[in-house]
């Protein structure tokens, strides 16, 4: 699958995704949120991890940036 999940999104998910997990294993909320917790923390990971959002696949959003011309690239 192409990566369709940028720089700051992926800084994002990765933050938001050990926030969820530290949470859901500390056990502050009841045994179903923190199921759900713990979920949306792996669903977040594993979305950074690969650089692949499927939500944003379904939607046509593409944030991952174009390295085929040289604007990233300063002379």
């Amino acid at each position: 699958m192409k990566q369709n999940v940028g720089i700051l999104d992926t800084a994002i998910r990765s933050i938001l995704a050990c926030a969820l997990l530290a949470i859901s294993l500390e056990g502050f909320y009841s045994d179903t949120v923190n199921i759900i917790l713990a979920l949306l923390g792996t669903v977040l990971f594993v979305s950074s991890s690969f650089g692949v959002c499927l939500i944003y696949r379904i939607l046509g959003i593409d944030t991952y940036p174009d390295f085929s011309d040289d604007s990233y690239h300063p002379r």
